[in-house]
């Protein structure tokens, strides 16, 4: 088991901190098509998603993992394509599954739960794509 680098660190704080930044910029693009619970629950996400940035860069959590370079380069892939994917959205739903589908890989890497962040990780990416078929 190994820790992740400090860069690696970082790349994933960034990337949570990148998420939450462009959960903001949705929510302001599409504010009157959000009900007040969907404005909350964005919210929540993006408050999650700066907190585990924090608890992580902070080492208040250490997560070790067996090939901690794939697994973070796996985590900061998806948050990538989590926050280029919410720039071409424009169902409030799938956004809101894309925010807590990241709020829960953050989670499952704070709890250094594989099977976690693995399950977040397919269906983050099954999201994505098919949202991306529905736009063809």
């Amino acid at each position: 088991m190994e820790d992740f680098t400090f860069e690696q660190i970082v790349s994933i704080a960034n990337g949570y901190r990148t998420m939450a930044r462009a959960l903001n910029e949705f929510q302001v693009m599409h504010w009157p098509a959000f009900t007040h619970e969907q404005q909350l629950d964005l919210n929540a996400y993006q408050n999650s998603l700066l907190n585990r940035a924090q608890d992580l860069q902070s080492l208040a959590v250490r997560p070790a993992f067996n090939q901690a370079g794939e697994i973070a380069a796996a985590i900061r892939q998806a948050t990538d394509d989590a926050r280029a994917g919410l720039q071409h959205i424009h169902t409030i739903t799938v956004a809101l599954n894309i925010g807590a589908i990241t709020v829960a890989l953050a989670a499952s890497v704070a709890r250094a739960n594989l099977r976690g962040i693995q399950t977040a990780l397919r269906e983050l990416g099954d999201l994505l794509a098919l949202d991306k078929e529905e736009q063809e």
